[in-house]
């Protein structure tokens, strides 16, 4: 029991130094350097780890809600406070709260215990919750505003397309007296200069509505870790069960059988 009790307080304690360290990977991924994306990745992997193993072994439910708050606190300290933080935090709250309760009350339903059938139960709503944390501190990062300030038409594209149209025009009409019809200044070269005045018309047009882009790009994020965590939570499952059964057989965590009082009908 003694042995039950320091594992539980060295997994909680781990949690949420992982948890700072992960925050802080995520915010200079997205605000300072876009390519250090490993090491982040890798901390939720653990990060994870350690949430299912407190499911395993906790039994005090005020101990796990101080693991949760932790996970999400720590989100403050690396990206700082805004109301629409704190909303999206009170949702992943919400469902982290959730997914460990399913984890929970799988375990105690299970005569046998199964590892893999007790996290399955809630680590979708826990990878859910991040999700929506990622995405909502992309949406704020320079990171999704990178190129959004500027649409440019790839030059191939427009050469495919412009080349035949300049070529069929450029036999019926003058092209300078044309394009200056279209309300087009130009230089020395018309296609140059038509490829130029189109970007710039399609980004002023676009101005207006350019934080839907951000917002746009945000969503996908979000849709996209919800694909990639299907088998991201399998290998999750898979990791927690060796480190389970590690712990075990180091006698860190003790499993037994215990009897159950039920109650039964007879005539």
């Amino acid at each position: 029991m003694q042995k039950n009790r320091i594992t539980q307080s060295v997994i909680v304690g781990s949690t949420t130094l992982i948890s700072a360290a992960i925050w802080a990977g995520l915010k200079n991924f997205l605000f300072v350097d876009n390519s250090d994306w490993l090491w982040p990745l890798i901390g939720f992997f653990v990060l994870l780890i350690f949430l299912s193993l407190n499911w395993l072994i906790a039994k005090s439910k005020p101990i796990l809600l101080v693991t949760l708050f932790f996970i999400l606190i720590t989100f403050f300290f690396s990206f700082g406070f805004k109301w629409e933080y704190l909303a999206i935090l009170l949702v992943a709250f919400f469902l982290f709260f959730v997914g460990s309760q399913r984890a929970i009350h799988e375990k105690r339903a299970r005569v046998k215990l199964q590892t893999g059938r007790i996290l399955k139960r809630g680590l979708p709503f826990v990878l859910t919750g991040l999700a929506l944390l990622i995405a909502t501190a992309y949406y704020f990062s320079p990171l999704a505003m990178t190129g959004q300030n500027e649409i440019v038409i790839p030059r191939p594209i427009f050469d495919v397309v412009v080349d035949p149209i300049l070529k069929q025009l450029g036999d019926k009409f003058p092209m300078p007296e044309l394009i200056h019809s279209m309300g087009i200044s130009f230089g020395g070269d018309i296609k140059d200069d038509l490829y130029q005045q189109l970007n710039h018309k399609i980004n002023e047009q676009s101005q207006a509505y350019i934080q839907y882009f951000t917002l746009g790009l945000a969503i996908s994020l979000f849709l996209a870790l919800k694909a990639i965590s299907i088998p991201f939570m399998w290998l999750v499952i898979l990791l927690s069960w060796g480190v389970f059964k590690l712990l075990v057989i180091l006698g860190a965590i003790k499993v037994h059988e215990q009897a159950v009082l039920k109650e039964v009908i007879e005539v």
